[in-house]
């Protein structure tokens, strides 16, 4: 089968229906049929097939699933690839995952917004369980978001999508200084271009407890920079006054900007929300864990940049991530001043921005195109019919990655499918009433569809048609008789 058409994979795996699309692929319900089962089978889209970082990475993704066996991760059953012509153009690349009855934790707070304190400490609780195994086998997510957290129909909650996680035996898939992850979880120090740990998990499912308690993400902005540099610099605002002051302790620890101050691990987290559970309560995070603190923990790791006006600086990933989102930024005083300048001219425009589809898949289409048109690049609309996003919402962007500008960027978004036809009235039949026996003596009229003239008593009946009848007679009426005599009943029968 091709990248996105429904069909069979692997000669094994038969695609049901389509579960989710994103940035890098899709996801399909499916049967194993070999073992009988459902399976969910990630296929990796065929425009990314012949880079050879994205499908490294789909095929780390496999390896450092592969090695974590728990409740709460998602398991990997196979994983395969097939090469282009042996079963169609394309070469194929899939994943088979354990099949979870349930919805990703970003539909679900799409749905119900805030999930209450009680959810968002068992939703913490496992998701935080599911990230001390992997720290504990060396593998950082680097990527932990609402998307990729499923919370099944029995409560169940897994982690899943591997993509960009980093293990101490992986071979290194990004360059140093490289920012990978979504920017509404993104750590600060994955923001400064600095090496993620498990502390950088941490962050995450703190960010994703805040928007699960207050109905909102702790930080926003018009792309994904600003959201970066937010993350970098500013503090979130309160929670709502009905979460109560330990739970506020538990976030405000795990979204401290440094890195050695939060928990350090998936394991502490989850011992902290034990601690909540159980009515313990926690040591206050410090006060002084904000902007200033953080930039002297990677003053030493993070090259910095002169901008344009004298007394400012930028991070150097932060300043590339703006080149590749075609957005500069002078008088950014990001270590120094409480808030960032307006952004100015750059005095260079880089020739290429960097996509990510997933900052564009789920918003409305409108809004994506005039982004993609500040970024230099053209917009070709193409609605798709599904029922699986709202219409108006982009469901896939491409081409991604890095694009030359004035390349023209193909945006499908969610039109809804036209209505199930109203299926025709089955035709009644109507009864053809039965002919009357003659009466003793009488004639009987025929019936052969034509117009049949009723005689008087002691007449024949004569047919329109004057037809010879469907019987071995000779005579001229429709009745089936033996005899030579017209059909009056007075043949020989």
């Amino acid at each position: 089968m091709g990248g996105s058409g429904r069909g069979a994979v692997g000669d094994r795996y038969e695609l049901v229906s389509l579960l989710a699309t994103g940035g890098m692929g899709q996801v399909w319900r499916a049967r194993d049929t070999l073992l009988d089962r459902p399976v969910a089978v990630k296929v990796l889209r065929s425009e990314f097939t012949g880079d050879t970082t994205f499908l490294a990475r789909f095929r780390a993704e496999a390896r450092h699933t592969a090695v974590l066996a728990h409740r709460n991760i998602a398991a990997l059953h196979d994983y395969g690839e097939v090469a282009a012509g042996e079963a169609g153009p394309e070469h194929l690349a899939y994943l088979v995952m354990e099949l979870v009855e349930g919805e990703s934790l970003s539909d679900l707070l799409a749905r119900e917004r805030r999930l209450g304190v009680d959810r968002t400490l068992d939703v913490l609780q496992q998701t935080a369980t599911a990230l001390a195994a992997a720290h504990a086998a060396g593998v950082v997510h680097r990527d932990v978001k609402p998307a990729n957290i499923l919370v099944g129909t029995d409560g169940v909650v897994k982690i899943t999508d591997f993509g960009i996680a980093w293990s101490a035996s992986s071979v290194p898939l990004t360059q140093t200084g490289q920012v990978v992850g979504t920017a509404h979880y993104l750590s600060p120090e994955q923001a400064a271009g600095t090496k993620a740990g498990p502390a950088s998990d941490v962050y995450a499912l703190g960010m994703i407890g805040y928007e699960c308690l207050a109905g909102r993400r702790a930080f926003d902005g018009d792309n994904s920079v600003q959201i970066a540099l937010r993350q970098l610099r500013d503090a979130p605002d309160p929670l709502p006054d009905d979460v109560p002051e330990n739970v506020r302790r538990l976030i405000a620890r795990a979204l401290l900007k440094d890195p050695a101050a939060r928990f350090p691990d998936g394991a502490a987290f989850r011992d902290a929300v034990a601690d909540v559970l159980a009515g313990r309560m926690l040591t206050p995070p410090p006060s002084d864990g904000g902007t200033r603190q953080f930039a002297a923990a990677v003053a030493g790791a993070a090259r910095v940049v002169p901008a344009r006006r004298r007394g400012t600086r930028l991070l150097a990933p932060v300043a590339a991530l703006l080149a590749g989102a075609g957005i500069a930024v002078a008088g950014t005083q990001l270590l120094d001043s409480p808030m960032p300048s307006p952004p100015a001219a750059a005095q260079t425009r880089p020739s290429s921005v960097v996509l990510a589809a997933d900052d564009f898949v789920g918003r409305p289409v409108g809004d994506v195109e005039a982004a993609l048109g500040a970024m230099g690049l053209g917009v070709e609309r193409v609605p798709q019919e599904t029922a699986a996003q709202a219409p108006g919402l982009v469901t896939a962007v491409s081409p991604a990655g890095s694009v030359p500008r004035g390349t023209r960027v193909t945006v499908s978004f969610a039109v809804a499918p036209p209505p199930a036809p109203v299926p025709a009235p089955v035709p009644v039949p109507v009864p053809v009433p039965e002919t009357p026996a003659a009466p003793s003596g009488g004639s009987v009229p025929a019936v052969s569809g034509e117009v049949v003239t009723v005689p008087a008593a002691g007449n024949d009946a004569v047919a329109d048609d004057q037809q010879p009848s469907n019987g071995n007679g000779k005579g001229k009426g429709n009745a089936g008789g033996n005899g030579r005599g017209k059909a009056n009943g007075r043949g020989q029968g």
